[in-house]
């Protein structure tokens, strides 16, 4: 009988442990984003339209992107000096930094699809800001109609500083 038990126990255990696999294995893939290097200057906005790619098999939309700290709390302006909107961009748009002029088209980052390599823009203003390597960027999504979210390292956003410190 303890045979029988410890069998019955070993198969849900397998059988929890394949279904588990199987949903991790949904979404495989990562976000990759473009990397930049530059020093912002206090209280002026600024456009960086990112190389922002998709590794994964089937094409994701994106529900959200935000800026967060190690303790996965959202970077804000009045405790980061940071203030940061993302918006989507078509993939044939220029890579790199602007300053606060037209840029052209922005798409509304919810809702946005991405399959495989594509764009996305941050505008961004900063004051007093320090380099920190604990800042991440969490990406919410859905593939294949499963909501899903990543935490992504991006050195652009450890990097960020302010050339008032």
């Amino acid at each position: 009988m303890k045979k029988i038990l410890l069998c019955i126990s070993f198969l849900c255990i397998m059988f929890t442990l394949v279904g588990c696999s199987e949903q991790e294995e949904a979404v495989t893939g990562e976000f990759l984003l473009g990397n930049f290097g530059f020093e912002l200057l206090s209280n002026e906005t600024y456009h960086l339209i990112v190389p922002f790619e998709w590794t994964g098999e089937s094409p994701v939309t994106i529900d959200s992107i935000e800026l967060i700290k190690k303790d996965n709390n959202p970077i804000t302006y009045e405790e980061d000096g940071i203030k940061y909107e993302f918006f989507g961009a078509d993939p044939l748009k220029k890579s790199g930094i602007y300053g606060n002029r037209d840029i052209g088209d922005k798409k509304s980052i919810n809702n946005f699809e991405i399959d495989g390599q594509g764009k996305i823009i941050l505008k961004i203003i900063a004051d007093n800001v320090k380099e920190d390597s604990d800042r991440k960027v969490k990406i919410k999504f859905k593939s294949n109609g499963e909501e899903s979210e990543k935490i992504v390292e991006w050195k652009t956003l450890e990097q960020f500083s302010t050339d008032n410190n």
